[in-house]
């Protein structure tokens, strides 16, 4: 069954759910309008937060537009509280559409849902986020050990090729082994008088996986939260860390990764420094791309176009770029990733790229109980090289510039969220 199949099967299923349990359909039914301002949206993903109803618990969701159903999916996020997510499909710049939302008490899964599956083998942690039966992520989150700090030192996120037929970033070894697919640290982290290194991790320091936190399954997206430890030479933690990575539905040849981070100190204030070649939150491509150089390419906004790719370590003019797109080859197989940076995070960071595939951009910031760090990011990966500038431009907007939604049930407005 492909996956229009499998979209059609699990919208009649809703439709039956909802026709064998009316009652309950309608006792939980809102109404969502979404306002796609100045630009047009499709496949946007976006979320409603809302009130469960008292009663049968509520585990899935289907909305519903001019009386075309498609899917939706429920998260809880506290009690008596979740969160709705769908994404919005051809919506032009300047019109409205409402949205019928119904929670049901069952949920049911189909055959192209996103799932997470167990991938780990001898001696290495891993889990695979699956959208259908292909791979879209794997979170790699093998236990710290003192013994074999190089293959045990940090957590960190594959990407699949959007087919499912290989991972398209870098693990342990190879240029730089340190560098491995998504990943977030800071060369310079000064607490106690002490300087830590959770970059490159060669002396010890290091960041722990402790748990998974939640996690994201469904039509609609797929992603988990973690909470990581960054852990000085004697394995005690200075700071906490919340990573939440989700992956949205959308065309073929292409994924949309969504990555969020919270920093919070354990002990006491800690002052993040670095380099733009050296921290930050950064994306590394296979090893075969350092191999192969000459093939790899940037592509930025207009402003910054001119320039060529920073192979120094101080390019002044790389700083504050709304994004950047990292363009390469896997055999025969072409990819544009294009980093988004969310307007909300820190200013004044300056962006690193180089020609072996690995980029991202670098702000100092002191940590405090006061004032936790918090960034976000997103990852588009389009399985081309033909790409038009204006085409990742637009879609840095959908990140910088969502949809309005305005939520209601009944009288009673309730406060939304349209942020992932």
């Amino acid at each position: 069954m492909n996956g229009i199949d499998a979209m059609k099967r699990w919208r009649y299923s809703m439709l039956i759910v909802c026709s064998l349990g009316l009652t309950a359909c309608q006792a939980a039914s809102y109404t969502a309008v979404v306002s796609a301002g100045d630009r047009t949206r499709d496949h946007v993903p976006v979320s409603v937060e809302l009130e469960l109803p008292t009663g049968a618990p509520m585990n899935a969701a289907a909305v519903s537009a001019q009386g075309v159903a498609q899917p939706a999916q429920l998260e809880h996020i506290g009690r008596n509280r979740a969160r709705v997510w769908w994404l919005v499909r051809d919506l032009e710049a300047g019109q409205s559409r409402s949205y019928a939302i119904n929670l049901q008490p069952t949920a049911s899964s189909g055959p192209g849902d996103f799932r997470w599956v167990d991938s780990s083998k001898a001696g290495v942690k891993s889990s695979d986020l699956l959208h259908g039966d292909r791979p879209v992520l794997r979170y790699m989150y093998t236990p710290f050990d003192a013994n074999d700090i190089e293959n045990t030192k940090k957590p960190f996120h594959h990407v699949f090729d959007p087919d499912g037929s290989r991972p398209i970033t870098k693990g342990v070894g190879g240029k730089y082994s340190h560098h491995r697919g998504i990943f977030f640290g800071y060369n310079k982290c000064a607490i106690d008088g002490q300087i830590y290194d959770t970059w490159h991790g060669a002396k010890g320091e290091h960041q722990l996986h402790v748990e998974e936190v939640a996690r994201v399954e469904g039509p609609v997206a797929g992603g988990h939260t973690v909470k990581i430890h960054w852990r000085d030479r004697d394995s005690k933690p200075f700071i906490e860390e919340t990573r939440r990575l989700m992956v949205f539905a959308q065309p073929d040849g292409q994924l949309l990764i969504d990555f969020e981070s919270t920093l919070r100190p354990v002990r006491g204030p800690v002052s993040l420094a670095g380099d733009r070649q050296h921290a930050g939150a950064q994306f590394r491509a296979a090893q075969e791309v350092a191999d192969n150089e000459k093939d790899t390419r940037y592509l930025r906004p207009a402003k910054w176009s001119e320039l060529p790719t920073d192979t120094t370590f101080n390019t002044p003019e790389h700083k504050d770029l709304p994004w950047n797109a990292l363009q390469y080859r896997l055999g025969d197989r072409a990819y544009t990733v294009a980093y988004l940076t969310d307007p909300s995070n820190p200013g004044h960071a300056e962006f690193s790229e180089r020609e072996y595939g690995r980029f991202g951009e670098f702000f100092p910031f002191d940590v405090t109980d006061e004032r936790p760090l918090h960034v976000r990011y997103q990852w588009w990966v389009v399985a081309t090289h033909d790409i038009p500038r204006e085409r990742i431009e637009s879609q840095y907007q959908q990140l910088a510039d969502p949809p309005k939604i305005a939520l209601q049930r009944a009288a009673t407005d309730l406060r939304t969220s349209p942020r992932p």
